[in-house]
């Protein structure tokens, strides 16, 4: 860990020493013997050392522990707008993050709670945007479901749409294009499409449907 940031009100701040890992916390340190020091993320801990520097921050004691409250709650919301500004996240994914930004647990609940009732976070949204963008990419539905299940969200979120988004003959023709681009390249042994098709996420039947059209070998 790094030398205090500066001091003069009862309590310091130690930032995590430059190289720590990601999430690594900052420490509230106190003057008083015995008192243990607090453990806050590095954003809340750059912002009482802010306040140290500019002769603003509370004497140790319960007034801090409220300032170390409320800016934890602040960083942790301002953490949230800056995630979702650069792309859509679900709830889990969300949550995971802030938590590994070193948020607890209660603050992360309440932060995603919130993200989700003003519609910020949408599992249903963050679901249909993704299958479409892994269907383009040419992902079969096991893929698919087996990457939104890793992120919290489950295909039941989409209700209806799921049918839609990820019907049979759109799977088929997206299996069948892949094989067809094997085949081109040369590599157009019937086992092979298969299991390439399978490691793509497409079902035994639809891989080995698709890797027969593209063989020409159709009954």
């Amino acid at each position: 860990m790094s030398a205090p940031e500066t001091g003069g009100v009862g309590w310091d701040v130690v930032m995590p020493a430059r190289g720590s890992r990601p999430g690594s916390p900052a420490r509230v340190v106190f003057d008083c013997p015995g008192m243990p020091a607090r453990a806050v993320p590095s954003a809340v801990g750059r912002r009482l050392a802010r306040l140290l520097r500019e002769g603003k921050a509370p004497e140790a004691g319960e007034r801090l522990d409220a300032v170390v409250d409320e800016l934890v709650d602040q960083c942790a919301r301002e953490r949230v707008e800056q995630l979702v500004s650069r792309r859509d996240y679900s709830a889990e994914e969300l949550g995971t993050r802030l938590r590994r930004d070193g948020y607890p647990g209660d603050v992360v609940d309440r932060r995603v709670c919130r993200a989700r009732e003003s519609g910020v976070v949408d599992d249903a949204r963050y679901a249909a945007s993704f299958v479409r963008s892994k269907a383009l990419a040419g992902w079969g539905r096991t893929k698919i479901e087996r990457a939104l299940t890793a992120r919290g969200v489950s295909l039941d979120a989409l209700g209806d749409l799921s049918d839609e988004l990820l019907s049979e003959d759109d799977e088929l023709a997206r299996a069948r294009e892949l094989a067809e681009r094997r085949v081109r390249s040369g590599r157009g042994e019937l086992r092979s499409l298969v299991r390439f098709l399978c490691g793509r996420g497409f079902s035994p039947g639809v891989a080995y449907r698709a890797a027969r059209t593209a063989l020409g070998d159709e009954d």
